[in-house]
């Protein structure tokens, strides 16, 4: 006989709403959906969607309807408030913000506290590659600071100038190299740029390479801006296999020690605790 479902947790990335069932008896059933705007009707629709009619409790992380708490403070102390999203009673998690320089972490919380609750004991930095890329720095499962930067964003427009498919193969080669020019040289990104796309309009190079050097380009001069939170850490990386591969291959040519975690085991570790503590 399978469980009923005892309450929903959810997490918005973007426009993307990643929603689990949890069972009454701890099993959980999870369901990626695109939504075309992230409006509150929008957001209400696809939850109500979710529950299928059922009276159940959701809790919601990765919005913007509750207050962001601000950095240096621990994932774990965030608590969700109760409120009404389009006539729908939901329990949403507030975010992490920082004041200088200016950052908002969302769908990333989760991930952020799901990593900390099963590694309680590590310090140093998370990658989390997305909507929004951050650079998290970790200390006594803390979050002291952090830095984001608009990479894949950049990659998705740039790839549609360019007729690339940014989720397409890319030549690993020109990807490590070109990131291993910008990472050396960040101050000729836009030049670099003008290059890649010269050479998309001449037509000679294959789209593997081409990708692959917008790619390295791009992330080469994250990690430039990146470096102080990198540099002599010890270095998790929490994306998507989309994201993982290329920003891997990255690091790794570097020859920077990484720990890989999987999002979205991290997500719901995190979407659990804050059920538990709520």
């Amino acid at each position: 006989m399978t469980a009923s479902c005892s309450h929903i947790v959810a997490n918005l990335d973007g426009n993307k709403l990643q929603v689990w069932r949890i069972a009454d008896d701890g099993t959980s059933a999870s369901e990626l959906v695109a939504l075309a705007d992230s409006d509150a009707a929008s957001l209400a629709a696809a939850l109500r969607n979710a529950i299928g009619g059922s009276a159940v409790p959701v809790l919601l992380a990765g919005s913007t309807l509750v207050p962001p708490v601000a950095v240096p403070g621990k994932p774990s102390d965030l608590r969700p408030k109760e409120i009404e999203l389009d006539g729908l009673t939901v329990h949403a998690l507030p975010g992490l913000c920082q004041n200088a320089p200016a950052g908002v972490i969302l769908g990333a919380t989760a991930r952020i506290e799901g990593f900390l609750r099963l590694n309680p004991n590590w310090d140093g930095v998370i990658c989390l590659p997305g909507p929004v890329n951050h650079w998290v720095h970790v200390s006594a499962r803390e979050v002291v600071s952090f830095q984001g930067a608009l990479t894949w964003p950049l990659v998705q427009s740039l790839a549609d100038t360019m007729r690339l498919d940014s989720t397409g193969p890319f030549d690993r080669s020109a990807l490590t190299q070109s990131a291993a020019d910008s990472l050396a040289k960040p101050e000729t990104l836009a030049a670099r740029l003008a290059s890649v796309q010269a050479e998309a309009v001449v037509g000679q190079t294959s789209k593997e390479v081409l990708l692959g050097q917008l790619l390295g380009t791009l992330i080469g001069a994250e990690l430039a801006a990146a470096r102080p939170y990198w540099l002599g850490q010890n270095l998790a990386l929490i994306a998507e296999p989309l994201l993982q591969s290329p920003y891997a291959a990255v690091l790794e040519a570097q020859a920077l020690p990484v720990t890989l975690a999987d999002p979205d085991r991290m997500c719901l570790e995190g979407l659990k605790r804050a059920w538990e503590d709520r």
